[in-house]
């Protein structure tokens, strides 16, 4: 199972980012691989909202969204009263921005792996829940090379108490 943070997606969706054969590289093994796919509904608004101020483009924007909500295995998690407190006490916590304690939260809820780009999510989390880059994830359920595949010290595929 896993939950994958918005800065996959938005890498994944946007052209020009530099991560983008790396996120979908990890989303083919992903949907490929028929894993449970837990999100925050909150990773909808995130996802058209940064792919739209990053290329300027409604219409992929949209498409962007679209795709999300087409996702196999796609599983969406409400933002309700329990939820949003969990997300309060993991961002203070963690000293995390909001939205990215709604990904923590989610992956949380549900034992899933966090995937983000985040290097923040993945220094301050790791306690919290299991959190990898795309490209560890990829290693660990397939063994075969990335396209691009850069390794540094932010690709660590920590566990939690790791």
């Amino acid at each position: 199972m896993v939950a994958i943070d918005a800065s996959v997606l938005v890498a994944a969706a946007s052209p020009d980012d530099p991560a983008r054969a790396e996120s979908m590289a990890f989303l083919a093994a992903v949907l490929g691989g028929g894993h449970p796919i837990h999100q925050p509904t909150l990773t909808l608004v995130e996802v058209a909202a940064a792919v739209g101020r990053r290329t300027q483009d409604v219409d992929l924007a949209r498409e962007a969204g679209l795709r999300l909500l087409q996702m196999p295995g796609l599983i969406l998690d409400a933002l309700d009263l329990d939820a949003a407190a969990n997300a309060a006490l993991l961002a203070s916590a963690a000293r995390l921005r909001g939205a990215d304690a709604i990904y923590v939260a989610t992956a949380r809820r549900h034992g899933s792996t966090l995937v983000t780009l985040d290097a923040e999510l993945l220094d301050r989390t790791h306690e919290f829940a299991a959190t990898m880059t795309p490209a560890a994830w990829v290693r660990r359920h397939d063994p075969r090379p990335m396209p691009n595949e850069e390794i540094d010290d932010e690709d660590r595929g920590r566990a939690p108490g790791a």
